[in-house]
């Protein structure tokens, strides 16, 4: 991807995260739910069930999301909306449940990519017509499809565009003589000097497993500077054992392991445990993407944390091809329409409002919630972490479009999570990792 000029940057956001492939943008750690019955009267009062991963309904994209709702519901008099909401990894299950027993749900949050794909083969999901979300009112960035298309037809649109980075507290890093890590030598450096003061230097939701395959995949990007690499593994257009970048990707994991990276037990915690254990000061690092953008702004949060938040992209190798600006960056969660809605005609109309960009890519910017996978406009009072995330994003030389774990099949990415897990939480030598993710591939 080209690079952009100050004054694009300055005004709109206009960089293509080009041939998308997908992951979760992902939820809080409390789950919720509001439920009312459908209401059927003389004044055609409609009920739709919309399913969210959002639970926190105050701040964030949960606040964003109930925003667009309440927008529609307030111009819509006639209609109620439903909303039922869980933290991430319940809300999958549910979903999974809910796809079993054909649920009538009128939209969801879907994940794009081996999630999604699981619902379009079960004919839970409806399909979408590309050409009608064309335009200004909707104002999607090229090639954010990708992850929700198969066989080339659309079955969902996106939210966010994602990416990864690395949040760090700089009071942390300032009280500790730390410095910010650019290189990967420079953050396990960071790691021995945490944790000599028992500080962990970086949180993770270990218990998630996906952190890791991101993780993996950034750094065999910097290794490779060739974004393609481990998608073209995935497609068995190269071997895991044929470049040495992913062999070099697995020993420094392998290092971070050995270093202690990542807190105490963070193989039992979930995404909301290690975000709470980040932002109650007690992890200097978290490693997590662009859809985080809220905790700047969550009032919720301690106004230390907020005051001292930072943002910067995932280090290069010392001795590797990739550069700072070559993004890990995909669009991962969006929504979908349920094909056994009872009501489609309602259901049609409120998630084509959802997805105009005057609704959730507008609310979801202008709350500092997320960087939208449509164009949107600075504002001028953007938070700092919005103006880096910003910046990370136009100036990135590249974007990989596609989340490895993601790319493949729904087994795939349950084989590649688990042999990344089973890789941190033993003595795995790297050797032994590269074999398991090669055996992922060949048995999807």
């Amino acid at each position: 991807m080209k690079r952009y000029s100050k004054l694009a940057r300055a005004s709109i956001l206009t960089l293509a995260i080009a041939s998308v492939g997908s992951l979760a943008a992902c939820g809080s750690d409390n789950g919720s739910s509001t439920s009312d019955n459908n209401s059927g009267s003389g004044d055609s009062k409609v009920t739709l069930r919309f399913f969210s991963n959002l639970p926190d309904r105050k701040s964030g994209q949960g606040l964003a999301e109930q925003t667009v709702i309440d927008n529609y519901v307030k111009a819509n008099p006639n209609v109620k909306i439903d909303v039922e909401t869980l933290a991430e990894e319940p809300f999958k299950n549910k979903l999974k449940a809910y796809m079993s027993s054909n649920e009538p749900l009128d939209i969801t949050m879907v994940h794009g990519g081996a999630e999604l794909n699981t619902l379009v083969q079960a004919g839970y999901v409806t399909e979408l017509d590309p050409k009608q979300y064309e335009g200004e009112q909707y104002n999607f960035l090229p090639g954010v499809y990708k992850s929700f298309t198969f066989n080339d037809k659309l079955y969902g649109l996106p939210r966010n565009s994602d990416y990864e980075v690395i949040y760090y507290n700089k009071k942390l890093f300032a009280d500790n003589g730390v410095k910010v890590p650019t290189t990967l030598g420079e953050l396990l450096d960071a790691a021995k000097a945490f944790r000599d003061k028992g500080i962990a230097p970086m949180s993770i939701n270990g218990k998630d497993l996906w952190s890791f395959g991101e993780m993996y995949q950034n750094l065999v990007l910097r290794y490779s500077g060739n974004q393609n690499l481990i998608l073209d593994a995935i497609d068995k257009k190269t071997k895991f054992a044929d470049d040495e970048s992913f062999l070099k990707a697995a020993q420094f994991l392998g290092q971070v392991r050995d270093a202690k990276m990542f807190q105490d037990s963070f193989m039992t915690a979930d995404y909301g445990a290690s975000q709470n254990m980040f932002t109650q000061g007690k992890a200097a690092m978290w490693y997590m993407g662009s859809w985080e953008a809220g905790m700047a702004t969550n009032e919720a949060l301690p106004e230390e944390f907020r005051q001292n938040l930072g943002v910067v992209k995932f280090p290069v190798a010392e001795d590797g091809k990739g550069t700072l600006d070559d993004l890990l960056a995909w669009n991962g969660g969006g929504y979908a329409m349920v094909s056994s809605s009872k009501h489609p005609e309602e259901a049609k109309k409120f998630f084509d409002y959802l997805m105009s960009a005057n609704q959730w890519a507008k609310t979801a910017w202008d709350t500092g919630a997320a960087v939208p996978a449509q164009k949107y406009d600075l504002t001028g009072s953007e938070s700092e972490v919005q103006k880096t995330l910003t910046d990370i994003l136009v100036n990135a030389a590249s974007t990989s479009g596609a989340s490895a774990i993601d790319y493949g099949t729904p087994k795939f990415k349950d084989d590649i999570q688990n042999a990344l897990g089973k890789f941190f939480s033993s003595k795995q030598s790297p050797e032994d990792l590269l074999s398991a993710l090669q055996t992922a591939v060949d048995n999807q």
